[in-house]
């Protein structure tokens, strides 16, 4: 792979990180390599660059430096054709669901995920490093390459 992903965005705290994410993604129009437009709100900037102290609490109390450091990242990888979208996974239904749109960035493990609004239109959900080998080898593993013809899993 390219050093498309190799620069890090380092700025000096949680308050930079977040102007340059209303900055550089909310207060912008940003489309995918296929011409989905991606809408970002500020609400979701805590979902995103922060962790849960325990997995089992799920409390988003820590700010990650890990995550934030490849902000910028995200941009590069709607926009790049080289990189493999998968459907996400809805874990309360236990299959997979097409208005979800996961983009993997290796080797790092970067993960993109989007939320289809309508049929031109996403929200960024959120954006993590894989800290778990068997996260990164179930999106791989997936049989499903997301497709936004495919029936909707919330058709009621």
């Amino acid at each position: 792979m390219s050093n498309l992903y190799d620069e890090l965005l380092i700025l000096n705290s949680e308050t930079d990180y977040k102007t340059y994410y209303i900055n550089e993604y909310c207060n912008k129009e940003i489309y995918t390599h296929d011409g989905l437009r991606v809408k970002f709100r500020p609400e979701r900037f805590e979902h995103a660059f922060y962790e849960s102290k325990s997995r089992k609490r799920k409390d988003k109390s820590v700010f990650s430096w890990q995550r934030a450091a490849r902000m910028s990242w995200i941009k590069k990888a709607l926009n790049d054709t080289s990189l493999t979208i998968y459907a996400g996974w809805d874990s309360s239904k236990k299959r997979y669901d097409h208005t979800r749109r996961v983009c993997l960035v290796t080797p790092d493990g970067y993960v993109i995920v989007l939320r289809l609004a309508d049929p031109s239109t996403a929200i960024f959900v959120t954006a993590y490093v894989i800290d778990d080998p068997k996260v990164e080898a179930k999106i791989k593993s997936s049989p499903i390459i997301w497709n936004p013809q495919t029936e909707r899993v919330d058709s009621n």
